[in-house]
């Protein structure tokens, strides 16, 4: 399937990311394009836990979710969508750059019952020197209010700088202290269905239920 249709957004959506910090933007990919490609993204999960690979990681994700990071390394189809241009195009608008490059994809996926994503900051994770940077989480099946979904403290990334701390009951406890004594406004997307999607800066205060 084609993914290099451009997406249309807003002077109001730019505007509202920019303030913000995050934006959901419905129907980036169609039902159609995520139910094509998500038997290919789940096949490259399956291929890195079948060979028990951790990928090099020194924390375990095992209670909050699976992981398996640069799913297009695995995967040819996989890598069409990961590298599709009407995702890039967005992202590089959202921030007000010209282009923009792939630091890595994640396919996550939480089991039922799972622990809850902590609040956390993405770019703690990125050896990057710069501010821009974003975030976009596709999910591959509808998202009702009860599976719980992604909230955001809107305004967070313009505050200058943050204790750095990984995802942990830690960082949970001082960011959502830090929240609420600096006010920020939290939206949670309720519902959220296959090919809707959120972008977040990467210094946007974030959590998942």
């Amino acid at each position: 399937m084609d993914l290099s249709k451009e997406y249309s957004l807003s002077d109001e959506q730019l505007s509202s990311y920019q303030r913000d910090g995050h934006i959901l933007l419905r129907g980036l990919a169609s039902h159609e394009e995520v139910y094509f490609y998500r038997r290919f993204i789940l096949d490259a999960v399956a291929e890195v836990t079948r060979q028990q690979d951790s990928q090099g990681r020194i924390s375990d994700y095992s209670a909050m979710f699976t992981q398996v990071t640069n799913v297009w390394r695995v995967n040819e189809m996989a890598r069409q969508f990961v590298f599709a241009k009407r995702f890039a195009k967005v992202a590089a608008e959202l921030m007000g750059v010209k282009g923009v490059r792939l630091y890595h994809d994640q396919a996550l996926i939480k089991e039922p019952g799972g622990k809850a994503t902590p609040w956390h900051q993405d770019h703690y994770y990125w050896p990057l020197d710069t501010e821009h940077t974003v975030t976009m989480w596709m999910p591959l099946v509808d998202v009702i209010k009860e599976m719980g979904s992604m909230s955001f403290a809107g305004g967070s990334h313009r505050v200058g700088a943050f204790k750095e701390m990984p995802i942990s009951d830690t960082s949970q406890e001082y960011f959502e202290r830090t929240i609420k004594e600096k006010n920020f406004p939290v939206h949670t997307n309720e519902v959220i269905n296959a090919g809707d999607a959120t972008f977040h800066s990467g210094r946007m205060l974030h959590s998942a239920h």
